[in-house]
């Protein structure tokens, strides 16, 4: 067998068998421009608000942590929303 017929197989059989530690999550961000900072997320059917002293960036990634533990071996999502945009 060739080395590049060779190399295909493995890449073929590795994309063949499931990953036990991915999980897949879709973060989505709403904000129209004249909104201003994430303020909100809705994790699943849940509704996080962002603290007093935590910076924007330190939120999204503290949703996303829980966006993850919320969907274990499942299709998570995380909408992140200004003030203005948490009635959508």
């Amino acid at each position: 067998m060739s080395a590049t017929l060779e190399r295909r197989m493995i890449k073929l059989e590795a994309a063949a068998r499931p990953k036990e530690d991915s999980i897949k999550l879709i973060v989505r961000r709403i904000i129209r421009g004249d909104s201003g900072e994430v303020v909100r997320a809705i994790i699943g059917d849940q509704l996080v608000s962002r603290k007093a002293n935590e910076s924007e960036g330190d939120f999204i990634a503290r949703s996303t942590v829980e966006g993850l533990a919320c969907a274990p071996g499942r299709l998570g999502r995380v909408i992140l929303l200004s003030e203005q945009d948490v009635n959508l």
